[in-house]
């Protein structure tokens, strides 16, 4: 885990929401069901990572890369402004 990283322990939400502009997969999780799967000390890049590992973006070069976000984290921040 990253020094400072928000972690499932620490998400503000109780749903844990992915969405990639990219392709538009989206997808929905109970944070409480990812924290015994991945661990709740687990930091949310990782997280992240895990859950996308199957994208076949992944392996691709910009900008057809993968863009998977958490946009509930991303509104927050726009918020925060």
């Amino acid at each position: 885990m990253s020094r400072g990283a928000l972690t499932l322990a620490t998400y503000p939400f109780d749903e844990v929401r992915i969405r990639c502009e990219a392709c538009g997969r989206e997808g929905r999780y109970r944070r409480s069901r990812l924290k015994p799967r991945f661990g709740a000390d687990t930091s949310m890049p990782d997280v992240l990572g895990r859950i996308t590992a199957d994208c076949p973006r992944k392996r691709a070069f910009a900008p057809a890369s993968c863009q998977a976000i958490y946009p509930d984290l991303a509104r927050q921040s726009a918020g925060a402004r």
